[in-house]
């Protein structure tokens, strides 16, 4: 596959699942790029305690998962931290106790890049991101 519909259910997938992460974080700002290769990036309203004087975020790539990074010193650039690792679509609760980890004292995730797939490959990626649309990912606790 080429190219991905941004109206089709993998899109309306990627995008619910992103805002039932975006959620979770209290994340004040999100975008993703639905085609080949789909991206997202969300802001992320602390800053490390390590890098004070740079913003935070996590991105998100149909080839490596997500991965925690920091703009660079000209703000042009992200440098990327860690990445979670554990699958291309964790529960977004899993991706909110890598951030918390991050903000901790832990160092979560693992430094080099997982590369989980090529993007665009008929491995059935779409489907699994077409099973998100129109459904609650996350519910708060206590709901089922």
């Amino acid at each position: 596959m080429a190219e991905r519909d941004g109206l089709g259910a993998p899109a309306l997938g990627l995008r619910q699942y992103l805002l039932a992460v975006a959620s979770k974080l209290d994340a004040p700002a999100w975008f993703c790029e639905v085609e080949v290769p789909a991206t997202a990036y969300l802001a992320l309203e602390q800053r490390l305690e390590r890098f004070p004087d740079h913003e935070t975020a996590l991105l998100w790539d149909e080839r490596d998962g997500w991965a925690a990074a920091v703009e660079s010193a000209s703000g042009e650039d992200v440098v990327v931290l860690a990445y979670l690792g554990e699958d291309l679509l964790p529960d977004p609760c899993a991706v909110a106790e890598f951030v918390r980890d991050l903000y901790g004292d832990k160092y979560p995730g693992q430094p080099d890049p997982p590369n989980f797939r090529r993007p665009g490959s008929a491995d059935g990626f779409d489907e699994r991101l077409a099973a998100y649309a129109g459904k609650n990912v996350c519910l708060p606790e206590g709901q089922a």
